[in-house]
């Protein structure tokens, strides 16, 4: 009896163990709404359930209700927090697939290195020596808006010696600098040693156009310094038709790259670059527009088979298959919701996988477009990250919203 009862206490142990293990990690992957599309299902992680007052809505959520405080329970019995299910009305983008130029200019100069600069009596930091750091933003100059590093030089280099003042924007905190430039022995005028970025350009995939709204979403991820890694903040840009030239396949090690040149032809003007994607209005965009796809909540994508939609050559947009292999959900937006493996053998023989410039390609799934990719793994090129389609399609809806008024 004494063994039975040993054996049962271990047994109990074990399994209220497994429950606490359970629940944590329900604290951690599931988040704090979860949006309903047309009485779609609701899939949390398999073990977890959400009960709303005496109604269980595991399988459906209620229509005609905005919001609904959930309990999540975990097998149906242990308590595990609270969601919220948010009814919506299933929304419809225009996706595309199709390469296009960006080109974005900063708000402010970007910091991109603080050097020193050689004088008759030894080396000296004008930019260290007042306070400046790599990565912070310089938006005027002597009480002046300063737009290019062209400018910035010109007022450096004609100032004689004296105090300049700067405005600085070092990430969501404005200060206020004095610098000292200092005469340059080697180019004969007078210099600070920064190193200032006001400008860049590159490819990448248009995901989709909202018609609705007049918006377009891109990328996927932020357009970042290469230098800083810090994401640019844009001052005004555009978007562009652009022609693919050629492409270096991915691998192991190596990131692929897409090859292109851009028009003169602008289709959208840049409002926003952020963690997910470069953001805008689009005013001649309808040959890139592919077909028209409801939008899936995240709650609807499965791992399993899926689609790209992506232009790598002169052929156009062109679907690929791929596997999703991993989803993953939080409290917290990610751009890396998605693990997608390619799977298609047409497009590993040209490319090798996930190359520079197919970030932004939209991934569909049963007929719904659930996210676009946005990363690639350096060492297997067959494998990458995505972005849910409800996360940009929240994005774009938030800046349309701070933009049209």
């Amino acid at each position: 009896m004494k063994k039975l009862i040993k054996f049962t206490s271990v047994v109990l142990s074990l399994i209220f163990c497994a429950v606490f293990v359970l629940i944590g990690i329900g604290d951690v992957y599931i988040p704090d709404e979860i949006t309903v599309y047309d009485n779609s299902e609701i899939r949390l992680l398999k073990v977890f359930s959400v009960e709303t007052g005496e109604r269980a809505v595991t399988t459906a959520a209620a229509r005609g209700t905005p919001a609904v405080k959930g309990s999540v329970k975990l097998f149906g019995i242990f308590p595990a927090g609270e969601i919220d299910t948010v009814e919506k009305q299933r929304k419809y983008v225009d996706v595309s697939g199709e390469i296009i130029g960006i080109r974005m200019y900063t708000e402010g100069l970007l910091i991109i290195g603080v050097d020193t600069v050689e004088t008759a009596v030894g080396s000296v930091c004008p930019g260290g020596d007042c306070g400046l750091l790599e990565g912070d933003i310089i938006l005027e100059i002597n009480d002046e808006i300063v737009c290019s590093s062209a400018d910035f030089s010109n007022v450096i280099s004609g100032c004689g010696g004296k105090d300049v003042s700067l405005t600085v924007k070092r990430e969501d905190e404005i200060l206020y600098f004095s610098m000292t430039p200092v005469y340059s022995e080697a180019e004969k005028k007078y210099r600070c040693g920064l190193w200032l970025r006001d400008s860049t350009a590159g490819i990448g995939t248009l995901t989709f156009c909202d018609s609705e709204t007049g918006m377009f979403a891109s990328l996927g991820h932020a357009v970042c310094d290469t230098d800083t890694e810090e994401i640019l903040p844009v001052g005004s840009g555009d978007i562009l038709t652009a022609e693919i030239t050629g492409y270096t396949m991915g691998q192991k090690g190596t990131t692929g790259q897409i090859k292109g040149n851009f028009s003169e032809e602008v289709i959208g003007t840049l409002y926003d670059n952020n963690e997910f994607g470069v953001y805008g209005t689009y005013s001649n965009a309808e040959s890139l527009i592919h077909e028209t796809y409801p939008v899936a909540s995240q709650n609807e994508i499965e791992t399993g088979q899926a689609q790209i939609i992506s232009t790598v050559d002169s052929s156009g947009p062109q679907y690929y298959d791929i596997e999703i292999e991993k989803i993953t959900t939080g409290k917290e937006k990610e751009a890396r919701s998605m693990t997608i493996k390619i799977t298609d053998q047409d497009l590993l023989g040209k490319t090798g996988g996930i190359i520079q410039g197919m970030s932004g390609s939209p991934i569909i799934q049963n007929g719904m477009l659930v996210g676009a990719v946005t990363h690639v793994f350096l060492n297997d090129p067959t494998m990458g990250y995505g972005v849910f389609a409800e996360t940009m399609v929240s994005e774009e809806e938030r800046i349309f919203s701070l933009f049209s008024k």
